[in-house]
């Protein structure tokens, strides 16, 4: 019995020393392919990369419109279809009842996925024309297009805040019981308080897995900014970003572990 524990044991070291070696072999390749394909491949991967930059800085308007638009139409979509659900579930049956709020789960969660892109996304369009170092350069006109950008970045930003308000507040129209403010920095705790048992299990599960998502991608982005750097000196701040993220994700974890059985053990 305790030969195949340490068969097994022993497999697993051999395991993890196997993966980093392939991945020093990997690596390996990568330098050598990059240090004899000449400056030349690396520096027109380089230019491309700065030529995409600069066509989205000079076109941020338009995309802030065309991308915030798109958002902001799934966006009130999905939350006109809850409301409409939402009168539909006062005569449902049971059977109905359920079916009415599995669909207004699928369309909130859309919602807060548009909300959530766009925000993210009119970050990434006004980003590589957000330097005092572009904006001192520019003539007076372009500088009137970048105020209109920040302009239409924060008013759809301030949309997409606002509509995770509403849907808030629709949800608890909704569902009476369900607490909380949405503009509360503890709203998340109030909100999990007034939910059910059935409710906290799904979201304890989406929240682990949601952890073990972080777990692997965050190494994989830190990784990549490690190598982007030795490649395009992107900066250390890239490194620092995902690594550091990486670091609380795992910290955090660990430390609600260790909360949750000592609040065990008082009792």
């Amino acid at each position: 019995m305790n030969k195949g524990k340490s068969k097994k044991k022993m497999n697993s070291y051999l395991k993890m020393i196997l993966l980093m070696a392939a991945g020093g072999v990997v690596g390996g390749i990568v330098g050598f392919v990059t240090a004899f394909s000449g400056e030349d491949y690396i520096a027109v991967i380089g230019h491309g990369m700065d030529a995409f930059l600069f066509a989205v800085r000079d076109h941020a308007l338009m995309l802030e419109c065309i991308c915030g638009a798109i958002c902001l139409v799934i966006c009130e979509t999905n939350y006109g279809k809850m409301k409409r659900m939402g009168k539909q579930m006062q005569d449902a049956g049971d059977d109905e009842y359920h079916e009415l709020q599995y669909r207004i789960e699928v369309s909130s969660s859309w919602g807060m996925i548009a909300s959530t892109v766009g925000t993210v996304l009119m970050m990434l369009i006004i980003s590589p024309g957000y330097s005092m170092k572009y904006i001192e350069s520019q003539s007076t006109g372009e500088t009137w297009m970048f105020l209109a950008e920040i302009v239409v970045f924060l008013g759809l930003v301030g949309y997409f805040s606002l509509w995770q308000v509403r849907y808030v507040k629709l949800v608890q129209r909704l569902y009476p019981e369900k607490k909380g403010d949405p503009t509360s920095m503890k709203f998340q705790e109030q909100w999990l308080a007034s939910c059910d048992e059935a409710e906290k299990e799904e979201i304890y599960e989406a929240s682990y897995k949601t952890y073990l998502l972080t777990g692997k991608v965050l190494p994989v982005c830190t990784l990549v900014a490690m190598l982007l750097h030795m490649v395009w000196n992107t900066g250390v701040l890239a490194i620092i970003i995902p690594a550091f993220l990486w670091i609380l994700s795992s910290s955090n974890y660990c430390h609600c572990c260790v909360t949750k059985k000592s609040e065990k053990l008082a009792k």
